[in-house]
């Protein structure tokens, strides 16, 4: 009976074992059939990317295309580097080789579409390989466009309705205010001598007159110059920068040259830019003296505007941009292909560079 039973013990004990092993392999089992699935849906990938999959040795050769490479392109396995598609692709991989670089990226223009390049360096065992995937963007260039010249048409009628508001305040206000105070000086020529009270009365009112005149004038000019239209955009800056200063108490260096073939656009663009530069040196910098220079820099027109206060952290400011006045400038610029450059440094002044291509005035 004792031997029976001892029997039954072991009997239990290696059914137990023998559970646990069987829950081990199901559990490896499930381990090798999830691995196993990964690793289908990895090889699978390539095939269900939606977007444009390339591969290539290093010689050319294209190796592989997916399901859309094919139907969008496939005269790619016999054209190989020469299509479109790998256009420049033999520089960009001697590029990357040179630099250790596993990955780069750029954009193509193919006719009327737009495409997103990304080119990766793969090795695999002894084989070296390119993957170049392409994506359409074609549909948010256009739309990248259409937001561009609607802005553009924006600040084109501000432009526009900044003009016939200047033109309407120096003409017709400015004009009245004259006439008010050519009035009153009359006037005051027919006030008796002994009405002393009357006369004080009346040089307060013409001074009164006088001081809105010349705020008149001074919003009017600021909409709109109408000098940039007479003497040119060097002129009209100088003139600036003078009227600045002795408003300001700001010593300004105006360094400028004559500049030719720029549309108005490009004219008020670079006036605006130097309007809200020279605001933002007054009201942060604590700057005593700028430096302004326009001229121009190879195929494009610049204009500086350095002043020799605190400065800033450049870093700092591009993770947090600045106010309006400073995105306003760089949208302006970049609506007319151009770009804003700053180089500045905590105590060392700020240099702020406005460059617009000239082809934009054609």
């Amino acid at each position: 009976m004792k031997q029976h039973i001892e029997i039954g013990s072991l009997a239990l004990e290696e059914l137990g074992r023998l559970r646990q092993e069987v829950a081990h392999l199901r559990a490896m089992s499930a381990r090798q059939s999830a691995t196993e699935a990964r690793l289908a849906r990895l090889a699978n990938f390539p095939e269900r990317n939606p977007d444009i999959l390339v591969e290539t040795d290093l010689h050319g050769q294209v190796t592989y295309l997916n399901p859309v490479a094919q139907a969008r392109f496939p005269d790619l396995l016999r054209d190989g580097f020469g299509h479109p598609v790998l256009m420049g692709l033999a520089e960009l991989i001697a590029a990357m080789r040179a630099e250790h670089l596993s990955y780069i990226a750029d954009e193509l223009c193919l006719g009327d579409a737009s495409f997103e390049r990304q080119i990766c360096h793969a090795r695999e065992a002894d084989s070296e390989r390119i993957r170049v995937y392409v994506h359409d963007i074609t549909r948010r260039k256009r739309a990248e466009k259409a937001i561009q010249t609607l802005a553009r048409q924006v600040v084109y009628g501000q432009e526009e309705e900044r003009r016939r508001l200047s033109r309407e305040l120096h003409d017709e206000a400015g004009q009245a205010l004259t006439a008010l105070k050519l009035g009153l000086e009359l006037l005051r020529t027919d006030i008796p001598a002994d009405a002393e009270p009357l006369r004080r009365n009346l040089a307060q009112a013409i001074a009164l007159t006088e001081t809105t005149m010349d705020r008149v004038r001074h919003l009017a000019h600021g909409l709109r110059p109408p000098a940039l239209d007479t003497l040119g955009l060097d002129l009209t800056l100088g003139a600036y920068c003078r009227d600045f200063a002795q408003r300001s108490r700001l010593a300004i260096d105006y360094i400028g040259s004559a500049v030719f073939g720029l549309s108005d656009a490009m004219n008020i663009c670079l006036y605006r830019v130097l309007q809200e530069a020279l605001t933002n040196v007054v009201k942060h910098a604590r700057a005593s003296r700028v430096r302004v220079e326009l001229g121009f820099q190879g195929e494009a027109v610049q204009l500086d505007v350095e002043d020799n206060g605190c400065g800033m952290h450049l870093a700092a400011a591009e993770q947090h941009p600045g106010g309006i006045g400073m995105l306003g400038m760089r949208e302006r610029l970049e609506l007319l292909d151009g770009r804003l450059e700053l180089v500045s440094a905590p105590d060392q002044g700020m240099r702020l560079r406005a460059i617009l291509p000239l082809r934009v005035a054609a």
